[in-house]
């Protein structure tokens, strides 16, 4: 689920929840301190609802944080990919030293190259 479309659902939720107790947008608005266009955009996915606005508006509605947030299919967790790390431990399982070496080599010129310091790459 993108970002986008977990805004619309819990947005979706706090207006049914609102509806259900027969609450205008500006008398939600009034009470936890925000405009009723501001509710009016947390209702259509268009602004995020904050841990901290969700959590006065569960006070102000007496009802638990799970009703906006229960259920709904959790954004996968994508972990960063440290590509040198990688690279570092392809060229280590390479078994011909010399291939190695002129493979580091390789890198470190282009690095050099890449940073204006032709030195570095005559190592």
């Amino acid at each position: 689920m993108k970002d986008q479309e977990l805004n619309l659902a819990i947005g979706q939720r706090l207006r049914s929840v609102r509806s259900a107790r027969e609450m205008t947008q500006g008398d939600l608005a009034a009470h936890i301190g925000v405009t009723f266009q501001q509710i009016q955009k947390y209702e259509n996915g268009t602004n995020r609802l904050s841990v901290a606005i969700m959590l006065r508006l569960c006070c102000f509605m007496n009802v638990d944080a799970g009703v906006f947030v229960s259920g709904i299919e959790a954004l996968p967790i994508v972990q960063a990919r440290d590509e040198p790390s990688f690279l570092a431990e392809d060229i280590r399982r390479i078994s011909d030293e010399a291939v190695r070496e002129n493979l580091s080599a390789l890198i470190r010129s282009l690095a050099a190259v890449q940073h204006g310091d032709l030195r570095k790459s005559r190592r």
